[in-house]
């Protein structure tokens, strides 16, 4: 039973008349009399008792009128429903690798929780290689990620601009005198860590070896004891409360800058909580000059 000719069967029944029914729908006579045929032979009674004056209901199809205006008001009340949904403001699940939550978000969720104070967020954390499947499973709405990922269902904007640097305790003055000390990370899938272990072997630094951590606050507590080094992005290591015990050493590396994207999928329904933050994340984006030091490079942040 189509919703075609539910709709073609009550206003035959509110005009009187195929030929003002056929107006009123915007289509040719013969198309609503199909219609109607149709409606009553999947039904096995007679809707309408025909005239030369018009059409009138039938006892069967009064009857049947409201269960039909209840189907279409269900409808119509279904497609508010989902149209509603993909401007309101209702819910945001964000996922986010644990820097970026701790250092860059707190300020826009707080900005736009104080816009709209509606919202429900469900935030996680975790590295990039386990948050590209919450978001291909729908299980999350957005992911704040280091470095691109490439994939046919994500859409993906830049969010921040990360610059990478070599933190040691105090003792460390340069770069290379890190030598073979432990490198201390997050767990494997890690964009930083990545670049970690790649930057390591590109300056010729072999670590003995690698301790995982799960927190940024006890991978930084360990380095400023002497346990062994990190690289993380400066924005994190100059927000610690560990900053004034260690050092930071900027890298003589084109490509110490990673972007953090906000990627979402894009075959998911529209979420209009979803885009208002992730449009109010990326809009604040700026490009303030970094200088490093040891280089003399300058960079946008």
């Amino acid at each position: 039973m189509e919703i075609r000719a539910l709709k073609t069967f009550l206003t035959v029944a509110e005009l009187g008349t195929v030929s003002h029914a056929s107006k009123k729908l915007n289509c040719v006579q013969s198309n609503v009399t199909s219609r109607i045929k149709a409606l009553e032979d999947e039904l096995g009674v007679e809707l309408f008792a025909r005239s030369r004056n018009g059409m009138m209901l039938t006892p069967a199809g009064a009857f049947f009128r409201d269960y039909a205006q209840a189907v279409i008001d269900a409808e119509t009340a279904a497609v508010a429903s989902v149209r509603n949904f993909s401007n309101a403001i209702r819910l945001i699940r964000i996922g986010s690798m644990e820097s970026t939550l701790a250092i860059r978000l707190p300020s826009f969720i707080a900005e736009f929780r104080a816009a709209n104070p509606s919202v429900k967020l469900e935030l996680c954390s975790g590295p990039t290689d386990d948050l590209i499947p919450l978001v291909l499973d729908r299980k999350i709405d957005v992911a704040f990620i280091g470095g691109q990922f490439r994939h046919p269902d994500l859409d993906a904007e830049i969010a921040f601009s990360e610059e990478m640097v070599l933190v040691t305790d105090k003792s460390i003055s340069h770069p290379g005198a890190v030598g073979s000390m432990p490198l201390i990370v997050f767990k494997p899938g890690c964009s930083y860590r990545t670049y970690a272990q790649g930057w390591m072997r590109k300056s010729g630094l072999a670590p003995n070896d690698v301790i995982e951590l799960g927190t940024l606050e006890g991978i930084l507590g360990c380095v400023a004891s002497g346990v062994g080094a990190t690289l993380l992005p400066r924005s994190v290591v100059e927000s610690s409360r560990h900053r004034p015990i260690v050092n930071i050493h900027a890298l003589n590396d084109p490509d110490r800058f990673i972007d953090t994207y906000a990627v979402r999928n894009a075959t998911a329904p529209a979420n209009g909580a979803t885009d208002a933050f992730i449009d109010l994340v990326c809009r604040a984006r700026t490009t303030p000059e970094i200088i490093t030091p040891d280089f003399g490079q300058r960079r946008p942040a």
